[in-house]
């Protein structure tokens, strides 16, 4: 709990403040609300509450609370439209208290647990199920955003963070690539290993941000390389290039958008992370590391 009142006080200020201090009393409503016990908050809370729970036909559910109307509401949305393929099922959404009731997944082992060591069962994994999200036609009217509006916080930045080269060439590159972006689908926008939970024999994804974009934006989410690779391994580029391959081979995709997109979005986490107050150094490197 204290690093989610950290991340939510840094993020929303004053309003954060008074939202950490309601959250008690928010959960005890939403436990009457949707009549849950056995309650179990998770251990990694982020940016959200969350917590395991067990609903009256004891079947198994987990209670996610935020702080942020609109990232909440993209999620409902975004899940609604999944519709439990290859996602995780939403059973309700309480507005006035911007939480989500959702199925829990079992035994919700995170993909994260068998990589680097399992390499190929991953990108088999990984590219079978985002292949799943994308199958959907996308109509013509929907409430979704565009990644083109995530990437305008690029645009924004005027932090020496952010070395003037990296800003340069990540400005030009998401420039080009969404001038001749083709395929449009809804994304899941976040698809980085601990957001697809192994539930049965299958796979399914959690915290959708519901955002349209190429599917190579989609996939250049995947975690190339861990903090402690980066810290042990002299031949980082290599590494990369090696999994931006087996990944682009696996899901017929692109592979020089795929590596042009990991770095846009790498500057893009940099431009949040300032935005938030927290410091961009180890994606900064990340950065400096693939180009």
């Amino acid at each position: 709990m204290d690093k989610l009142a950290e991340n939510i006080t840094n993020t929303f200020g004053a309003k954060g403040e008074q939202w950490i201090a309601d959250l008690p009393d928010i959960i005890d409503k939403l436990t009457t609300h949707w009549q849950l016990t056995h309650l179990n908050p998770v251990n990694n809370m982020s940016f959200h509450f969350v917590a395991k729970a067990t609903l009256n036909n004891n079947q198994a559910a987990v209670l996610k609370i935020g702080c942020d109307e609109k990232s909440v509401k993209d999620e409902m949305l975004a899940l609604q439209y999944f519709n439990g393929t290859a996602s995780v099922k939403l059973i309700d959404y309480h507005e006035k208290y911007y939480a989500l009731l959702l199925h829990q997944a079992i035994p919700g082992i995170t993909l994260k647990s068998f990589y680097p060591e399992k390499l190929e069962y991953v990108i088999e994994c990984y590219v079978n199920t985002m292949q799943k999200l994308h199958e959907k036609h996308l109509p013509s009217r929907h409430p979704f955003r565009h990644i083109s509006d995530w990437l305008k916080s690029i645009d924004k930045v005027t932090s020496k963070l952010i070395p003037a080269h990296l800003l340069e060439k990540a400005i030009a590159t998401k420039n080009k690539l969404l001038a001749t972006s083709s395929k449009q689908v809804l994304l899941h926008g976040d698809l980085h290993h601990d957001n697809l939970l192994q539930d049965g024999n299958t796979w399914v994804t959690i915290d959708p941000k519901g955002i349209v974009g190429e599917p190579e934006f989609e996939i250049a989410a995947f975690d190339f390389m861990y903090i402690n690779e980066l810290a042990n391994n002299p031949d980082t580029k290599q590494i990369f290039a090696k999994r931006i391959k087996m990944l682009a081979h696996q899901a017929n995709l692109d592979a020089s958008r795929i590596k042009a997109w990991v770095f846009v979005r790498l500057i893009l986490m940099a431009a949040w992370c300032i935005e938030d107050n927290h410091d961009p150094k180890w994606v900064i490197k990340l950065a400096e590391a693939i180009i």
